[in-house]
């Protein structure tokens, strides 16, 4: 093995989920998928799952925002109508370990 390859770290694999609807780029879903999922095993109650993945989204290089900044909604069953900035909306399914959760993500300006 080479020293590039050794130093590289490993990439954590995307976890099962569905997309609802997105405009997001889908490097970024995958990336935000494994945030998430990751926000989801901490906690049992969906507040404070919204709350943690806030958190993650606003400290993450590729998914900060100065403006308005992101709005999370987590749970079992919900509906929305939502405003949001153009290419920045994530409505999916996280169907990992059992636990079937929507999630809708999106930023305002």
């Amino acid at each position: 093995m080479s020293d590039s390859e050794e130093e590289r770290p490993k990439e954590i694999p995307v976890p099962q989920f569905r997309t609802r609807f997105s405009d997001m780029p889908v490097e970024l879903q995958e990336k935000a998928v494994r945030l998430i999922n990751e926000a989801n095993g901490k906690h049992k109650l969906d507040k404070d799952v919204a709350s943690e993945i806030k958190k993650m989204l606003d400290t993450d290089e590729a998914l900060m925002d100065e403006c308005g900044g992101w709005h999370i909604i987590a749970g079992k069953s919900f509906a929305s109508a939502i405003t949001y900035q153009t290419k920045w909306v994530f409505f999916f399914d996280l169907l990992e370990n059992a636990v079937h959760k929507s999630f809708l993500i999106f930023k305002t300006q």
